[in-house]
């Protein structure tokens, strides 16, 4: 390969064809649904319950007596289902409704798993810069000294962006059939831009005497439209287009596009490609300079995270950055594929990511038995370390090296990182409560005399933050890895009246969730929440519709001046209360607590309440649900 002359016809044929609009102006990353948008929702539901076409039950089922109530009174018109299971629904209300109100009507109603607004997202795009020389970043990556190598078979990576300009004279014969996941037809044709760009980047034709060189010149690019006209889609389009390109055969999933908003939807989404074996690359956002954020899709652990370098091998000042980042590769003055047949420079993470896509396919033709984890491993594994030794929260691992990645990948045996992650130490739940040596207090760990067991990291900050000993109770298990209710792993500890899950994926608060203990408890003592009988609303109750329950002294007042807190101010707002708590799911009554004790009790979501005479406790339901689970 003669790299020079490769080089020479993408500087001489890329001059005098720039339109002075190669670049579309910068997008913000959105916070919020989008306007139009502001009449859905996505639930997910737990089998039996599903529904209609026309957001009603599909049969009559006592569970769900509720959601079909809630239903009705919500105006709910249309129900279109998003995930392969069924399960997944973008529910459609009318116009005039709060959605934000109608996600807490719905929320913590039996049979509903989750509740969220459909947020969107948009292509991660800046300004231009001014144009450097025409696909500098080839050599920076070494990606000649790749083609030495392999150039790429017919490895098809999936497009999920503003759609592709199939007869661009640069990726004619290039771009398969595909899917448009706003319209649910097979319109994918780019009528923005960005797709077109992503789509060059990746797999432009090369060696043809024109235009530019692609990363990998025989690979297909599989156009999967989630962005309209503006670069702007939503959480249910971009999970439509990650089920379909999944299904439809994708080995690569490139994602040049997110938002701030952690959505479960479009966790899944990203989960179901990830557990079927497909490498999921996507932009780490360019929102540094405001605040820095998680941009999702990057943000998930399934997905390989890139970052953007200039020329010089530095991190932009746009680049996201963060834990989470895997990977940088160059995002400035990229020559590739515009709208009108022409060329252009965009800048962004938006254009990193396609060169760590198109050099995946690269080392899947070298080694297609490999998996999308070896993959993931041997592109991180071969980087140009940059920055501070090892993974940092710039860089990642790296900078991308293609042709160390496809060097590596020929003598590949496992992967050869230390991720520099001690695992949890146990991995099943019973050694985890075993009593551990006495250590010493540190600002990142404390040692608990009263339990003999340790809290650390993040679980101590947010012990700490939200309510302490009282609201949690000391740690009675240390950190391990015990299944979660979507059957996925998580990070656990157990506390005498709470379990912690980590979620890293998730920015704080939201990276600690508390489970559904009260639910869960009654369910296994073989006792159903909605079997209770209903106190309807009381005078001077606080009366929770969705549960036809109300919330009464003394445990009003302790559930309004408790609370997780959200904003640093003084007292508990209701949702701060809400989120700690939950909802009430039975009257209050008299139960056992213990051998020969008893009290009045009212259950909630995520707790139980207990009204001892001078004072209101908490259920010891850490405990307990450890005790039924792993004997302890």
């Amino acid at each position: 390969m003669n790299r020079f002359l490769v080089l020479l016809a993408g500087l001489l044929l890329g001059i005098g064809v720039l339109p002075a609009h190669a670049t579309p102006p910068a997008h913000t990353l959105p916070t919020e649904p989008h306007p139009d948008h502001a009449d859905t929702l996505l639930i997910n539901l737990a089998p039996p319950l599903s529904l209609t076409a026309e957001a009603r039950l599909a049969a009559t089922l006592p569970e769900g007596r509720y959601l079909e109530s809630a239903l009705v009174t919500l105006n709910a018109y249309a129900a279109e289902p998003i995930s392969p299971d069924g399960q997944t629904y973008l529910l459609h209300l009318q116009s005039a409704t709060d959605v934000q109100a109608a996600a807490a009507r719905l929320t913590g109603i039996p049979g509903v798993r989750y509740v969220e607004p459909n947020y969107y997202r948009k292509a991660l795009r800046v300004p231009n810069d001014e144009a450097v020389n025409q696909q500098w970043a080839l050599t920076n990556i070494q990606a000649y000294e790749a083609w030495d190598i392999t150039t790429g078979a017919e490895i098809v990576i999936a497009v999920l962006d503003t759609g592709v300009r199939a007869s661009h004279p640069d990726l004619r014969g290039k771009v398969l059939a595909g899917f448009n996941g706003l319209s649910q037809t097979d319109l994918t044709d780019d009528d923005n831009g960005h797709g077109t760009a992503v789509a060059g980047l990746i797999a432009a034709n090369t060696d043809n005497d024109k235009g530019i060189a692609g990363m990998c010149w025989g690979c297909r690019i599989l156009p999967v439209k989630v962005l309209n006209a503006r670069g702007s889609g939503d959480d249910a389009s971009v999970a439509r287009g990650i089920y379909w390109a999944t299904d439809a055969g994708a080995r690569i999933i490139n994602l040049s596009l997110g938002g701030s908003r952690e959505s479960q939807t479009l966790r899944e989404a990203v989960a179901y490609a990830h557990n079927r074996g497909v490498l999921i690359v996507a932009a780490s956002g360019n929102s540094r300079q405001q605040d820095n954020s998680v941009s999702y899709p990057a943000g998930y652990a399934e997905v390989l995270a890139v970052g953007g370098t200039g020329n010089t091998d530095l991190i932009t000042g746009f680049s996201n950055t963060g834990d989470h980042v895997d990977l940088a590769a160059p995002s400035v003055g990229l020559w590739t594929t515009t709208l009108d047949d022409g060329y252009g420079p965009p800048n962004g993470t938006s254009f990193s990511s396609p060169y760590v896509a198109g050099a995946a396919g690269l080392i899947w033709t070298v080694r297609p038995d490999l998996t999308s984890a070896d993959v993931k491993c041997i592109l991180e594994a071969s980087a140009d370390d940059k920055g501070a030794p090892g993974k940092d929260a710039e860089y990642g691992w790296g900078r991308l090296n293609a042709f160390k990645a496809v060097q590596l990948a020929g003598s590949y045996n496992g992967c050869p990182l230390d991720q520099g992650q001690a695992a949890p130490a146990p991995v099943s739940g019973q050694p985890a409560f075993d009593p551990v040596a006495p250590a010493q207090n540190t600002a990142d760990l404390i040692y608990f005399t009263e339990t003999q067991h340790t809290l650390r990291g993040e679980f101590k900050r947010y012990w700490e933050r939200h309510g302490g000993l009282p609201i949690f109770g000391y740690p009675i298990s240390e950190e391990f890895i015990e299944t979660g209710s979507d059957g996925q792993p998580y990070v656990v500890q157990y506390f005498e009246r709470h379990r912690f899950e980590w979620h890293p994926q998730n920015a704080a608060p939201y990276n600690v969730q508390l489970s559904r203990l009260g639910d869960d408890i009654l369910r296994q003592q073989g006792r159903s929440w909605y079997d209770f009988p209903k106190t309807g609303s009381v005078p001077n109750c606080l009366y929770f519709d969705a549960t036809e329950q109300s919330l009464c002294e003394p445990f009003l007042s302790y559930w309004r001046n408790s609370g997780l807190e959200f904003d640093g101010l003084p007292g508990k707002r209701y949702d701060e209360s809400l989120a700690l708590f939950g909802q009430p799911i039975s009257p209050p009554q008299m139960e056992e607590i213990a051998p020969g004790v008893q009290v009045t009790v009212q259950w909630f979501e995520r707790a139980r309440f207990e009204d001892h005479g001078d004072r209101v406790l908490l259920g010891l339901l850490g405990n307990e649900l450890a005790a039924r689970v792993y004997g302890r």
